[in-house]
């Protein structure tokens, strides 16, 4: 992962409230990878294996890639928009990935995917960046303010999970995470 220029994406995050405006970030990383414009795909997907996914522009096998020449990121259509605001900045903090962390061939995808359906996770340089880039977009749609704010009402039972998730709108699910004891020190493993 390239932590200089993830660091550029989560100052900038810092500086903003919730809900994190996916466009705010897409603006961000525009301007810091200019070449490569991300085009959103909505699709079918089974979202028991997958929700989305992010096809590098160099992927010139795939469909997606051959119709727009860009990098793109694949959404499953039936998301709510928690999920949508989740997984696609999931997906775009694959433009910080080195290019041994791209699955970015059928059978490198097809692999990491069968991981995820087995839940056998193995030690590749693509499966640490899916764990990274999960931990990514959590930090830069709650800006630490706010997530220190949220923990502080939560620890005194002023606001649940639900309440957060709306606030932030992310997926229910993940707000406890945030709240992890190893949360700071994973973020602090993201940069440089």
């Amino acid at each position: 992962m390239h932590q200089q220029e993830f660091k550029k994406l989560y100052d900038h995050c810092q500086t903003l409230t919730p809900k994190v405006s996916r466009r705010q970030i897409q603006l961000k990383l525009r301007e810091m990878f200019p070449d490569r414009i991300v085009v959103i795909v909505k699709t079918e997907l089974n979202t028991d294996v997958t929700r989305g996914f992010f096809i590098n522009a160099t992927n010139t096998d795939h469909t997606f890639v051959k119709n727009t020449g860009r990098d793109v990121v694949v959404l499953a259509r039936s998301l709510n928009e928690c999920w949508q605001r989740f997984v696609t900045t999931k997906e775009f903090m694959h433009l910080f990935d080195e290019s041994s962390e791209m699955a970015n061939s059928s059978k490198n995808f097809e692999d990491l995917l069968l991981d995820f359906e087995s839940q056998q996770f193995n030690n590749s340089k693509q499966m640490e960046s899916e764990i990274s880039t999960f931990w990514m977009a959590l930090a830069c749609l709650c800006p630490e303010s706010s997530r220190l704010h949220f923990k502080s009402l939560r620890d005194k039972q002023q606001i649940d999970d639900y309440g957060i998730a709306l606030q932030l709108k992310i997926p229910q699910k993940y707000v406890p995470r945030l709240f992890s004891s190893r949360y700071p020190d994973i973020i602090q493993s993201l940069l440089p």
